[in-house]
């Protein structure tokens, strides 16, 4: 029976109604989803139907600090593959079944070539009778030599998304397994659902000729290259980069080949470009109203500091929440006309500036508003 309750709580029913199907889409918007990069651990709880984590945040996606989070079972795996819901799935019921179940290897893949993180599982009862069964990363008693980086796919994963420049991970077998958003945009990829988990080699139409034979070569030779050379792209054109092709194994089963280019006019820092940068900007998260970024002059113009900005929404240290509520309908409507707003700056005077609101990250679940005026 508990067996039966942990399976019910960790998938969806199937006779749920519509009305309830969207309001969960709705709270799945702002509900936390758990994650594989950085995570120490979850706890299910099989009859409040929840899960319970803790994960790193320097190694998030977004290396945002968090602490512990929680949400309904069915909410917090959402972003995880279905062969990794189903994973955790067995692992659960068979720590409920034995009271201790792993290590199983979620994150890495349906084929799991790249090995992703072991997760060993402990049912645990509590004094009122609950059952609850607590999951962490271990590689258990039979300790593996040859698992030489705990959860190396999540934290592969990160590093290629966290570039901005043209990267692009193909394991020893020939297989693409992530690519960066330049590699994507730069050879003019329709979907990056379309080249991920496929064989390099039978995608030539894709990605163009010249990365095809580069990555062979290099997986072939197994050596590195690197150079300045003109890609071939799927569409005829080409594009010309410098690269390096870097051939890597750790232990003696993993590896492959990094891809890594950059334009030939070299890599822009657009943090110091930022920096440098005359008139005041302030980029603010949309979502939680919090100064995420301020240049020198903007810096300097508001007398703002970085524990200010760490502390206080905008909307309490800079505008008005109606004028900040204005300036964030400007950048919708995506309008060029400087918009006159009021601004408190923080060493006690308010003055009216023009500012340019525009947004960035449109699609994302947290936009971000940059505001730009005159020193």
């Amino acid at each position: 029976m508990v067996v039966k309750a942990a399976q019910n709580a960790l998938t969806q029913s199937k006779d749920d109604k519509p009305a309830e199907q969207e309001l969960e889409t709705k709270v799945s918007e702002d509900t936390p989803a758990l994650a594989l990069a950085g995570l120490q651990f979850f706890v299910a709880d099989i009859s409040q139907k929840t899960i319970l984590w803790h994960e790193i945040g320097s190694q998030s996606f977004h290396s945002e600090v968090k602490d512990l989070q929680e949400a309904p079972s069915n909410l917090a795996l959402r972003n995880l593959s279905p062969e990794d819901r189903k994973t955790i799935l067995r692992l659960i019921q068979g720590a409920i079944r034995d009271g201790v179940a792993g290590p199983f290897d979620v994150g890495g893949g349906p084929d799991h070539r790249i090995p992703g993180i072991p997760i060993v599982a402990h049912r645990y009862e509590l004094v009122d009778g609950r059952i609850v069964v607590i999951c962490f990363p271990s590689i258990g008693e039979d300790e593996n030599p040859g698992r030489i980086v705990l959860g190396l796919a999540p934290i592969l994963q990160h590093f290629v998304a966290s570039s901005n420049r043209v990267v692009l991970l193909i394991d020893n077998f020939g297989y693409v397994r992530f690519a960066s958003d330049g590699f994507v945009k730069t050879f003019q990829i329709e979907d990056a659902r379309l080249i991920i988990g496929r064989n390099i080699a039978h995608i030539q139409k894709r990605v163009g000729r010249t990365i095809v034979s580069l990555a062979l070569g290099a997986l072939t030779r197994r050596a590195s290259a690197s150079g300045r050379g003109k890609f071939l792209l799927a569409s005829n054109d080409a594009i010309e980069l410098t690269y390096e092709a870097m051939h890597f194994r750790i232990g003696g089963t993993v590896g492959g080949v990094l891809f890594s280019a950059g334009r030939i006019g070299g890599d822009v820092d657009f943090l110091k470009v930022f920096e440098i940068c005359s008139a005041p900007m302030l980029v603010i998260n949309t979502k939680s109203k919090m100064i995420i970024a301020a240049n020198k002059a903007a810096m300097k113009t508001y007398h703002l500091t970085n524990e200010i900005m760490d502390s206080k929404p905008v909307t309490e240290i800079l505008f008005h929440p109606n004028n900040y509520s204005s300036l964030l309908g400007a950048a919708q409507s995506e309008t060029e006309i400087p918009m006159s707003i009021p601004v408190n700056i923080l060493n006690g005077q308010t003055k009216k500036k023009r500012f340019r609101a525009m947004l960035v990250d449109k699609d994302s679940k947290e936009p971000k508003l940059v505001l730009e005026t005159r020193s």
